[in-house]
């Protein structure tokens, strides 16, 4: 520790300021709030951010910010207390106002939208984080809301019952409630240095020794070059998962969740810029006039609660050949940028999207370099593009096959531009060249089309897994483009 670096995690809980401090901070936040807090109401099921009965509503916005935080559903089962440092949460317990439930808790009790209860409060909890955005859900909005969350006994028509007839009530507002002006300002104030917490790795399996959250990005390159061993994290929402299955994690965790430069996300008529600390809520709201084919997509990405956390860089550095968003990125064109402390200067780059994946799960990183934010252009792509996502679920799932094709015509009916990428299909996430070299200049035809179409099976070498086999993908990817073809252009025999 440093004179400048506190070791205490700092957060708003229900109204009251809360620190914590050692071992305690390395558990999860769901295991903390029951164990630690008597917060019971909380309750853990999957461990894995898919069922929702772990749900808690987070509000927090970066330093330097003018905007006030508003509460989002999350899943606390999957982040750890040591993320949630100058955050205001709210539990399923903070809901009711004196001995009055909360519009939500009201609604589920009326519509008998409980049996079992195990899963209510999260529930409970998805639909009161709408309802700070909403003032009222029509059926498909409460379930789109409730992606998120399983029940395993009542069936969901009483539950979206519930939610239909909630109205959002001045008196339950958390907002005004919970992010009082005194508040925000106490926790600003306790939360502005470093933080870096010890802890041991004892038998009850913390995340790791060391965690460290800089607030300069200049900062977490030092330590990211220093610590040759440590483990970056954005969100890190996948290793939570990895963390509650007993996966030993890096002894040194560096953070990146307190620097505010990363939270930013900046659009120009060519380009979106977006922040490696930027959510996937917030980056489709910033991508629905630019590019709304991406937008549309990130609504069967992931459920709200893991959207309202997770990044597009987590996705990018995660490197799966899965990785729904990663042919989008390949399709147009994106640029990575990325800073680094070496040889005792301070340096960023850019790195082209198709040079960025090198080989299975390995990037084109230098040693201690940090992904900052993904140069997305727009314009010219947003056209004809269309993004596939196979799984065997429609939400919430693992894909099989992923895709994101891009085929334009200029003014003399030629075709002048052709993007094809797929994932699940290789060792990485791919883009066709020689496919895309073949269309540029022909007409759009159903021969030209069959062609291509035969050259994308002959350069595929999928391979087989608990998601489907080689054949099956090569069966899919054919399908995608075909659909992809006539969609666009109709018949053209």
């Amino acid at each position: 520790m440093t004179p400048k670096t506190r070791d205490s995690v700092v957060f708003s809980l229900n109204g009251q300021i809360t620190h914590v401090t050692g071992d305690d901070s390395f558990m999860t936040l769901a295991e903390w709030l029951r164990k630690r807090a008597l917060l019971t109401g909380t309750k853990i099921v999957c461990a894995e951010g898919d069922c929702g009965a772990c749900t808690v509503v987070r509000a927090f916005e970066p330093r330097g910010s003018k905007k006030k935080p508003i509460f989002e559903a999350m899943n606390s089962c999957i982040t750890s207390v040591l993320q949630m440092d100058g955050s205001h949460l709210v539990t399923v317990e903070g809901l009711k106002v004196d001995e009055e439930l909360a519009p939500a808790q009201s609604a589920m009790r009326i519509c008998h939208g409980s049996q079992c209860g195990f899963c209510t409060p999260g529930f409970v909890m998805a639909i009161t984080g709408a309802l700070e955005l909403l003032p009222k859900l029509d059926r498909k909005t409460a379930a789109n809301y409730m992606t998120g969350n399983l029940c395993r006994c009542t069936g969901y028509s009483p539950i979206l019952d519930a939610a239909e007839s909630v109205v959002s009530s001045p008196k339950h507002n958390l907002g005004s409630r919970y992010l009082t002006p005194a508040t925000i300002k106490k926790l600003r104030e306790l939360t502005n240095s470093t933080l870096e917490i010890h802890g041991s790795s004892g038998p009850e399996g913390h995340h790791g020794k060391v965690f460290y959250a800089p607030q300069k990005l200049a900062d977490a390159c030092k330590a990211s070059a220093k610590h040759k061993n440590s483990r970056l994290i954005a969100a890190a929402t996948d290793v939570g998962v990895q963390a509650n299955k007993g996966k030993a994690l890096a002894p040194y965790t560096i953070s990146l969740q307190n620097i505010p430069e990363l939270y930013t996300i900046t659009s120009s008529s060519t380009s979106v810029m977006v922040g490696a600390r930027v959510n996937l809520t917030q980056l489709r709201t910033a991508m629905t006039k630019p590019m709304p084919e991406f937008a549309r997509f990130l609504d069967i990405f992931a459920s709200p609660q893991i959207k309202n956390v997770a990044t597009l860089i987590g996705n990018l550095a995660n490197a799966s050949p899965i990785g729904d968003t990663l042919p989008f990125l390949l399709a147009t064109d994106a640029v990575v940028h990325t800073a680094r402390h070496a040889q005792g200067k301070f340096s960023r780059r850019k790195i082209k999207i198709e040079d960025f994946f090198v080989a299975y799960k390995k990037l084109a990183l230098k040693a201690g370099e940090i992904i900052t934010a993904v140069e997305i252009p727009t314009g010219k792509y947003a056209h004809n593009l269309r993004l596939y996502k196979v799984s065997q679920r429609k939400d919430l799932d693992i894909s099989a096959v992923s895709a994101a094709l891009n085929i334009d015509v200029n003014k003399s009916g030629k075709i002048s531009l052709a993007s094809l990428a797929f994932g699940g299909v290789a060792a990485t996430p791919v883009r066709l060249g020689k496919v895309e070299q073949y269309l540029l200049g022909k007409t759009p035809s159903t021969p030209v089309f069959d062609t291509a179409s035969a050259m994308i099976d002959s350069l595929l070498q999928p391979l087989s897994d608990a998601r489907g086999t080689d054949t099956y993908r090569r069966v899919l990817v054919t399908n995608i483009f075909q659909k992809y073809v006539h969609n666009t252009f109709g018949d053209r025999s």
